[in-house]
Formats: C-alpha cells, sequence, structure tokens
C-alpha cells in the first residue's frame, strides 16, 4: 500500500490531523516497510483512556510507545506520521482543505 505522506514538519503533533482531511495515522517499520494506517481519533481517545497523552502528543512519541513486533520482519522499529491512504488523489484533497478552510 502506498500512503501519500501529509507535508507537515517531523515535530508535528497527533492533533494536526484536524487540518487534513481524510489523513490517518500510519505506523511504518523503518526496517521492511511494512504499514498501517489507524483513525486519528481512535488513537487520540485510547491514550486518554491510557491517560498517556491525547491532542499535543507528538507523533514521535506514538512511534516509541508501540511495543509490538512487525509482522512482516519481527522486530520492532516503528515511525509515526500522518498520511492520506491509498485511493485518495490530490485534488479530492485540496478540495476538502478549501471545504474546511471556509
Amino acid at each position: 500500500m502506498r500512503w501519500l505522506p501529509v507535508p507537515i514538519s517531523l515535530d508535528a503533533k497527533l492533533g494536526d490531523h484536524r487540518r487534513f482531511p481524510l489523513c490517518r495515522v500510519v505506523v511504518a517499520c523503518v526496517l521492511c516497510g511494512w504499514s498501517k494506517g489507524y483513525s486519528p481519533e481512535r488513537m487520540i481517545a485510547r491514550l486518554h483512556e491510557l491517560k498517556a497523552g491525547g491532542h499535543p502528543t507528538p507523533m514521535a512519541d506514538i512511534a516509541r510507545r508501540i511495543g509490538w513486533t512487525c509482522p512482516g520482519c519481527g522486530r520492532v522499529k516503528w515511525r509515526a506520521m500522518l498520511a492520506w491512504p491509498p485511493g485518495v488523489d490530490e485534488a479530492e484533497v485540496q478540495r476538502l482543505t478549501r471545504q474546511l478552510r471556509s
């Protein structure tokens, strides 16, 4: 699956997802490239349940909290980022962003 990364800085926060319609939190293995997308709202709710963060949580902290092994290579080295799912074209993202701002 090819995710289209959201063009934001490396110190992005989980709450930044509100500025980018249709984006997901993508957790990817640095070593083999296996990836999976998650709903940002559900991830924020889960962090609140655990009393471990929420909207201001940096994306780097999300990757550090993951303790399970990669299904692709069996190792633990993750990165987290905001990205649009495969099949979403750039025109649709721009249309939704304009709609969100107005």
